[in-house]
């Protein structure tokens, strides 16, 4: 009996840790991108792509 009270315990841990593993594996996933996308519009802002204007609204659409 005692082992399977462990044994069950030891399941809701890693249960639990896969969770929380994944939560923070998404929030840094999603956060990566809008980096990635205010670097590439800095970027294009930079080149001369776009005018000052265009930036701006581009980057209150990311906010």
């Amino acid at each position: 009996m005692t082992v399977m009270m462990l044994g069950w315990l030891v399941l809701l841990l890693l249960v639990i840790g896969a969770a929380l593993f994944a939560a923070t594996h998404y929030r840094r996933g999603a956060a990566d991108t809008q980096d990635t996308a205010r670097r590439i519009l800095a970027e294009r802002y930079a080149r001369g792509e776009i005018d000052a204007d265009e930036y701006q609204r581009r980057r209150a659409a990311l906010s």
